[in-house]
């Protein structure tokens, strides 16, 4: 592999990582949604759910023993349980202060995502790609919720399956996996928010 396409390929897994995907949901489903109501108060603290506390894991590796030392696949499960924590408190925060159905879909399915993903790494030999997970869920979402043309997101989707392929960061089956988990956590999502809302 050449080192242009290896930089083109760690360049579109950083913009990729969910936390920036993330972002670009929660700014959709304000800017170009207006109609569902989310305040800009919920916006602040469905950023630090889905965004800052998720992508803490990264710069704290080098500071938490047991983690510190244990390169990618620490860095990974780090990812995973800081994204939890602020899938969790999202949850929390949405039942205590009645948010929008909406933003109770959106933090429903980070979580149940975000539990799938961990217990497919921990029960199955295919450790589903968190990476594909949060690519794919946002824009699932922004289908569901904002418009059809979200579709166009299914780019982005490609470009960061090829790289992460490509990189061997993920098998073609953990990234299909990956992708698979958000759409079925969207569903449940929907469907009990539509049920117990």
């Amino acid at each position: 592999m050449s080192k242009l396409i290896e930089r083109y390929d760690k360049f579109i897994r950083v913009i990729t990582i969910a936390p920036v995907i993330a972002l670009i949901l929660l700014l959709s489903l304000y800017f170009a949604a207006p109609e569902y109501g989310v305040t800009g108060g919920q916006l602040a603290l469905s950023i630090l759910f889905l965004v800052v506390l998720p992508v803490l894991g990264y710069p704290l590796q080098p500071f938490i023993p047991g983690f510190k030392n244990g390169g990618r696949d620490a860095q990974r499960k780090l990812a995973i349980i800081t994204a939890l924590i602020g899938y969790i408190s999202g949850i929390v925060y949405a039942a205590i202060c009645n948010v929008p159905d909406v933003l109770m879909v959106v933090y429903l399915t980070y979580l149940i995502s975000g539990v799938a993903v961990a217990a497919f790494s921990k029960l199955t030999h295919i450790k589903a790609s968190g990476h594909a997970c949060g690519v794919m869920g946002p824009i699932a979402v922004a289908i569901y919720y904002i418009s059809p043309w979200a579709l166009i997101g299914l780019v982005v989707y490609a470009l960061a399956f090829i790289s992460s392929v490509r990189m061997k960061r993920h098998t073609v089956a953990e990234f299909i996996t990956g992708s698979v988990i958000p759409v079925v956590a969207l569903a449940i999502s929907v469907y009990a928010v539509n049920l117990f809302g």
